[in-house]
This record gives C-alpha cells, structure tokens and sequence, in this order.
C-alpha cells in the first residue's frame, strides 16, 4: 500500500539520486589530478558529500529509521545492539577503538563492507578476517595521525590519509531490524584519541536521525565528563533515550563479611532517582521534562542474552536467565519502536530528510562556486592564451625554416666582393714590386728555380691571398659588430624572429667564429716552366752540337724537378735579361689574370662559409625551439583539457545540484505543511507520483548556465512508482 510518506520517499529519492552521478564524475576526475593542481582541494568535500547524499538517498529510499548509540568505550553498545536486534552482532566488538561508523542492518547473507574515506570498499564475510584488516587498518592510521600532528597540524582522514575506514556495514540475518526498517548506528567512542571521528559524525547525522541512545554504565553515571558532550546531543536529536548498563551481579559487603546483592541489582531506579536529583545538569533536566529524554535502566548482557537464547528456541535457557531485568528492556523496546511508529517521528523524519538534502546541496554549492574554481577558470583562460602564443611561434618558427638566410645576406656577399675588387689593383702593384725583388735576390743567389719556385714566388702569392682574406674577414667582422648592418630581412621574417624569441645578430656573431679566412688560401701552380726559359749555349755547347733542351738541362736540373744549384755567374751568363724578363712577364701576366679571380672566389667562399654557418646555427635553434615548443604545447594541451574536464564536471555538478534544489524547495513546499496523521494515509497507486520536473527550471545566480531538463519522462516516473 502507497502512502504520503512512501510517496514522498519516491519523489524525494527521483529528486536527489541523479545528482550522484555528477559527484561521482566530479570526484573521479579530481582523483585522478595531482596532488599540487588547483581544484584539487575540493575532492575531500566532495568525497564527503557524494558519501552523505548516498546515506541520505538510501535512507528515504528504503525509509530506514537510524537509531544512533552513543557511549564512551566499553559502556555496553554492542551488547545493546545485540540485544536490539536478538542477532549476534558483536562482530563489531572488536572495532570499538577505531573511529568509524558501524552500520548494522538486517541481509539474508552475513557480511561485512568497509568503506573508506576515497569511497572505496571491500567486503568480507568472515568475522576474522575482517578483525585483522580493521587492526591493520587501525595502525596505519595511528601512524598517519601522528606524523601529521607532529607536523603541527590537525589531522582530516579525508586529506591527509583517504584510505581510512570512514564506515563498516555489518550486515547479518536479523529479523526484528527487517521488520522495523531500523539500522543500528555504532558510533565511535567520545573520548576515543582520534576524537575527529565524533566530531565528523555529528556533522554527518545532523538533521539525519530523529533519535540516538545514549549507553552509560552505572560506574560512570555520576562523572561529569562522561556528559560533557550529552548537550551537543540534545542539539543534534529531538528524542534521546538513555540506557543505563546495570550489572544486576554486583555484591555488596557487609559489615559481618557477609555479601549482599547491591543496590543496582536490588532497586537500580533508586539509582537512576538519585541521578536526576542530585547530578543532572540543567539541559538535561529540561530534556527530560519535555519527554525528549528518557532513562531505562537495563542489565543489557542479561537482556542480549536472554533475546539471544530465546531466538534461538531455547526458551528454557532464556527463562533461567530471569526476567526481571528483561521487563526493563522490554520497557525501552516499547517506547522506542512507539516513537519510531509514531507520526511525529514520521514528520520528523520528512523533515530531517528535507532539511538534511538542503544542507549537503548547500555544501555542494559551496565546493562549486569556491575560490579554486574560480582560480582554475582563470589558469584555463592562461593556458588558452598561451596555447595561441605557442601556436603563433610554432608557425613563425616553421616559416623561419623554410626561409634561405642566404637572401638575407645577399648585400653582404656583394658588399664583400666589391672589397676584393677594390683591392685588387693596390694588391696587384705591390705584388709586382714584391715579384721583381724576389726575381732580383734569386739572380744573386746560388738557389735553383724550384727555390725560386718554393720559397719566393708561391709564398708571395699565397701571401697576397691571405691579406685580402684577412681583409675580407675584417669588413665581414665589422659588419657582425654593427648588429643587422647589410643584412636585409624582410618585414614579415623580422616579425616571425621577434614571436619566435630570435634575434638574428645573435646569430651573426656566432657564424663569424665559425669562418677561417685562411681557408680560402688555395694552392695555385704558377705558370713557370723550365722548358720554357730560354738558356744561352757556350762555344762548347755549340762544338759539340749540344742541344738548348739538354743545355737547360745541365743547368737548371729535370724539367719537371728544376732543383740544380746554380751559381750566380751562371745565373749571369746563361740566364741573364731574357729569363728575368720572362719570369717578370709571365708572373704579371698571372696576376693580372688570375687576381681579380681568385680575389671573387676568397670574398664568396668567406660570405658561404660566413652564410652558412650562420644559416645552420638558425636552423639548429629553429629545429630545437620548435622541438621543445612541441613538448611545450603537448604538455600545455594535456593540462588544458584535463583543467576543461574538471571544469565541465563541476559545471555539471552545479547544474545538477541547481535542479536537485528546486526539486527538494518543491517538495518542502508541498510536505511541510502536511498533517503528520496523513503521511501514513493511502494515496492513490495510479497517480503520477512526481513533481513536474519539466516545468522547474533551476535559476542559479552564480552561473548563466542553461536550465538542465531531466530526461526522465513522467511515463517511465509511473512505471518506476509501480
């Protein structure tokens, strides 16, 4: 049978159930980024609030009641639970010091999920082994909270060790829990050191649960600390029940030696009359006179044992252990599943739920619209910027490749040839002074024409190619010096040099370190031949029909090696004018023809070595700007669209939590003004169960997003109702 209350539970769940999923989206991709990447802070947020939405969505959904029990350690929760219950739940007795929920609920199946901080989870169905993972567990996070407490900083299980347990669901075959709806909530204990597992509870359960028991032994009833935080309770719960563990075994020793039952076995509510007269503080005596708090006091090891033995069909063994205290139970069992049927729990069960989505979807908007979304908007229009800079200077850098430098030169390569043709005259006359001297020591010495060759002429010429190098080098350094002087750059190459970050005189001054003007000094072979020198014969020469060629020579040595010494009367008589005239001519005439020649090609093979070598440095740095802006880029791209996805899912998220909202303020609208008598009335199966979710359009003031529609049609709202 559908009643209001079902009815609100299905329109409650269609209203936040979708908005799992972009949290779920949300909290992956944020789990993937690195540690240091802006948005990054908000995952442990958004990890806790994909968590409660879950909790809450499955709560409404399957209209649990959660009963909270509160206690210090060892106060007797289990026992409780297990008598709550009359299944054997105290699995979780071996988890008490680990601050974490312990969720129990009824399953055909007996197992055990555990579920961390990061939402990961792991399931077991074996009591032991689940004991062992929890002390492992429990020794990673001691260790965890102590090396960040001795950092000077207070320990969050969301940031600073995620893969701490955050909640384990004990689920075993309980049938009393089946038919009351109830999942039983084992809290941490409050004076546990890890005290960040209470205080993350409470914020958990606000507006969460309508009632929690407060388990206390009579040993501890009159400490004060034991309620120091019992008034946080009263804030969080509108209905507390306290039970307080009596040990009905308990002597007392009289004064003959004697042991009589005490007081807490005999008459325990003396006991609990004496707590409310004389240690009751004032929040707790106005609680308790509205009704939100009631006492019980319970033997729970008798009661748990007892609904144990008696579930099992051993009612004999349940009637042996006394029934006294079990009337107590009882007692407490009534008034709460009263409360939990009443409909003021229903009503405030509506309204915790409401209120409780009002306030996650409220953290979401505070994750959504935080300062790093705004600081990762801003960085994303960075990177964009910057991916259009390293587009831009890629293209420059590709078309600074595929220019030729050579063209830029060109002016410095004619400037450079013009040099050796001006110089070429005054080189020429004083090569011909330098040639006539070195003719005039050769007819006064004893040296022979391949001397003459060697050591006078070939110096000389290769000595007049290296001035006008060196000259060359000069008018080409001078250049460099000036910066871009006589280097013709067109405007759109100078523009693609400056966006690529290039300066081409940098360029210039390192291609001149490159050029070695003696490089272009070439051996030349001069025009001088010993069978062409015309030598004199003697009267000898003639008698003896001896002829010039073997004359010459007897006197100049082979043709091909004219190395024979020759004094210098010889010289004088053989030689004379005519061979120093030759040698005057044919040299002149080879400089005069060979100069301007061989000046051209110094001044061109100094501007291509020069051109060159400046042509490579720019295409090695070229080749490598463009190689590391490559990588630059991939990087750059890679972190933008993965900075984009971020964005896109938080959008996203916003987008839903907008139309979660005006789902959720649509039913407060309509629910809170119900008669909580009618929530547990009939509705009528076949109306469309539903708000008319096509008609809200979510207005967010921090976005100009678009209305997001939901896709679910009230068709398939009907069919998922049936």
């Amino acid at each position: 049978m559908r009643t209001l209350l079902s009815q609100f539970c299905e329109e409650f769940d269609l209203a936040v159930r979708p908005l799992l999923d972009p949290l779920r989206k949300s909290t992956e991709i944020l789990s993937e980024r690195p540690q240091h990447v802006t948005a990054k802070s908000l995952l442990p947020g958004l990890l806790d609030a994909t968590h409660q939405f879950r909790v809450l969505a499955d709560k409404v959904a399957e209209q649990q009641a959660y009963v909270l029990i509160f206690g210090p350690l060892k106060s007797g929760k289990s026992t409780l639970m297990n008598a709550m219950s009359a299944a054997y739940v105290s699995e979780v007795t071996s988890l008490p010091a680990y601050p974490c929920m312990v969720y129990c609920s009824h399953s055909d199946d007996r197992k055990f999920v555990v579920t961390r901080y990061s939402g990961s989870q792991d399931t077991y169905h074996d009591p032991a082994a689940l004991r062992i993972a929890v002390e492992r567990a429990h020794t990673d996070l001691a260790d965890h909270i102590r090396k960040v407490e001795a950092e000077g900083k207070s320990f969050d299980p969301a940031i600073h060790f995620p893969e701490a347990i955050r909640r384990i669901d004990v689920k075993v075959p309980a049938g009393d829990l089946a038919q009351s709806g109830s999942v039983l909530v084992d809290t941490p204990g409050l004076y546990s050191r890890m005290k960040f597992g209470y205080d993350r509870m409470t914020r958990e359960f606000r507006n969460a649960a309508a009632c929690a028991i407060f388990v206390v032994k009579t040993d501890n009833l009159f400490l004060e600390q034991v309620f120091e935080e019992f008034n946080q309770l009263l804030e969080l719960f509108s209905r507390i029940f306290l039970v307080v563990n009596l040990d009905s075994t308990k002597k007392d020793l009289r004064a003959d030696g004697t042991l009589t039952p005490s007081l807490e076995s005999e008459d325990p509510i003396r006991i609990v009359q004496a707590f409310e007269n004389l240690s009751m503080n004032a929040p707790l005596k106005a609680a308790a006179d509205e009704g939100r708090l009631r006492i019980y006091p319970v033997d729970l090891q008798r009661a748990a044992s007892r609904r144990l033995a008696t579930k099992a069909g051993d009612a004999e063994a349940g009637e042996s252990l006394g029934s006294e205290r079990q009337a107590d139970f009882d007692g407490f069992m009534n008034d709460l599943t009263e409360y939990l049927n009443s409909t003021d729990y229903l009503f405030a069960f509506l309204g915790d739920s409401l209120r409780r989505a009002t306030s996650l979807l409220g953290e979401v908007d505070n994750a959504t619209t935080h300062s790093t979304v705004t600081d990762l908007s801003r960085e994303m229009t960075e990177m964009e910027q910057e991916e259009q800079r390293c587009n831009d200077r890629l293209a420059a850098l590709g078309r600074l490749a595929d220019y030729d430098w050579r063209d830029a030169l060109s002016d410095l390569r004619d400037e450079l040839v013009e040099v050796g043709r001006s110089r070429s005259e005054s080189v020429l006359a004083d090569s011909s002074h330098a040639l006539s001297a070195a003719i005039d020591r050769w007819f006064q010495s004893d040296a022979s024409l391949a001397g003459l060759i060697s050591r006078e002429l070939e110096p000389l010429f290769e000595t007049c190619q290296r001035g006008l190098a060196l000259e060359v080098h000069e008018t080409l350094g001078n250049h460099v010096a000036s910066g871009i002087a006589a280097v013709r750059l067109p405007a759109r190459v100078s523009e693609d040099l400056r966006s690529a970050g290039l300066q081409f005189g940098e360029f210039g001054r390192g291609g001149l370190d490159s050029v070695d003007p003696t490089r272009a000094i070439q051996d030349t072979e001069l025009p001088i031949r010993a069978a062409d020198l015309p030598v004199k014969r003697s009267i000898w020469d003639l008698l003896l029909f001896r002829s010039k060629a073997r004359v010459r020579r007897r006197i100049l040595g082979p043709d091909q090696k004219p190395d024979n010494r020759i004094p210098r009367d010889v010289k004088a008589k053989r030689l004379g004018d005519p061979v120093r005239q030759l040698l005057q001519s044919r040299m002149n005439a080879f400089q005069a023809k060979r100069f301007p020649e061989l000046l051209d090609r110094i001044a061109l093979d100094l501007f291509e070595d020069y051109a060159g070598a400046v042509s490579a440095s720019l295409q090695a740095r070229i080749e490598a700007s463009r190689s590391s802006l490559g990588t630059k880029l991939r990087d750059l791209r890679k972190e933008l669209k993965e900075s984009r996805r971020v964005l896109n899912r938080i959008t996203d998220l916003a987008a839903s939590a907008d139309h979660a909202r005006a789902m959720v303020e649509e039913l407060s609208s309509r629910y809170s003004e119900t008669d909580p008598h009618d929530l547990a009335q009939p509705v009528d199966s076949d109306s469309l169960i539903g708000l008319p979710f096509k008609e809200i359009v979510p207005q967010s003031p921090r976005s100009k997003q678009a209305p997001v529609e939901t896709k679910v049609e009230p068709e398939i709202l009907l069919e998922d109702a049936d």
